[in-house]
């Protein structure tokens, strides 16, 4: 079984409801956008090109484990 890897350090200053690209090691913040595919694309100019996708909840008492 894997562990939990929190996350909330890097999505700090995210907005709410926005898609975030991680690093393949979960440990960068690669790029983030409004929709799904253009967070992708920024990953991908960033040279991510198989990152770690996931959507920042709406809600601040949401927490985000990997």
């Amino acid at each position: 079984m894997l562990a939990a890897k929190d996350i909330s350090g890097l999505l700090a200053n995210v907005p709410k409801e926005a898609w975030v690209a991680l690093s393949k090691d979960e440990e960068r913040l690669v790029a983030y956008a409004a929709e799904l595919q253009e967070a992708i694309r920024k990953a991908k100019e960033a040279g991510e090109n198989d990152p770690i996708v996931i959507r920042v909840p709406e809600t601040e008492g949401s927490s985000l484990f990997l």
